[in-house]
């Protein structure tokens, strides 16, 4: 659990370090798409130290190519 709250203060100071150069060049793109990473970064690793099982993300780009009739390159 602690390692949980270092992620989350890490991803915090990360946050409070580059968001504020982010805003006043008023590149709020870069900051959704940045917020967005972090989160996702966040999270991830949260679960992963919580040992929560994850699905494999081949098993996402294989169905997706099933679905085009598994067509080859």
């Amino acid at each position: 659990m602690a390692s949980v709250l270092a992620v989350l203060a890490l991803a915090a100071g990360i946050f409070w370090l580059e968001a504020p150069g982010l805003i006043r060049r008023k590149q709020f793109r870069e900051l959704v798409i940045f917020l967005v990473l972090l989160l996702a970064g966040s999270t991830l690793y949260s679960a992963l130290m919580l040992q929560v099982k994850l699905p494999n993300p081949f098993m996402l780009v294989k169905w997706m190519y099933e679905w085009t009739g598994g067509a080859t390159m």
